[in-house]
């Protein structure tokens, strides 16, 4: 997997979750894996199709899940946001694949994403492709955003 596929999503991150929640986040760490397994109990999964293919694994606390859909929806009842944790911190993964394959396509690509997954729990099993993985973590007051990036490029192989 190639490096620039890794800053494409690092500067996505960025930006959605400043631009979108007001939140900063910070790069924290950078290390290789040999498949996207997420590390946090809440995992979105976003597919990749095109010039790049792959997937996406994002993977977060509850705690920051939930303080995400505080920040989506402030003007719901408890009872209501816990219904819609999910569905936030889906739409935004889905805002931020959709940046980076944005900026991606611009790099003369042509990307299709498929529609977030969101599992939740610490003992899922998941087979996830095996593909060199990026994983990134950025570091916001609220919590841990864990990105696994295991795409490569059309002249790569899967």
């Amino acid at each position: 997997m190639k490096a620039e596929y890794a800053n494409v999503f690092i500067t996505s991150a960025v930006t959605v979750f400043q631009k979108e929640l007001g939140i900063k986040m910070t790069r924290e760490s950078l290390v290789r894996k040999e498949a996207p397994l997420p590390g946090l109990p809440v995992s979105i999964v976003i597919g990749i199709t095109g010039s790049v293919r792959g997937q996406v694994v994002y993977s977060l606390d509850q705690s920051f899940a939930q303080d995400i859909a505080h920040v989506m929806m402030p003007n719901k009842l408890p009872s209501e946001l816990r219904k819609l944790v999910n569905s936030a911190v889906g739409e935004i993964a889905n805002m931020v694949t959709g940046q980076a394959s944005i900026k991606l396509a611009g790099q003369d690509n042509i990307i299709h994403i498929t529609p977030p997954a969101v599992f939740t729990g610490s003992d899922l099993q998941v087979d996830f492709l095996e593909v060199p993985t990026i994983c990134l973590r950025l570091l916001s007051e609220m919590g841990v955003l864990e990105i696994n990036i295991g795409i490569l490029g059309s002249q790569e192989e899967q």
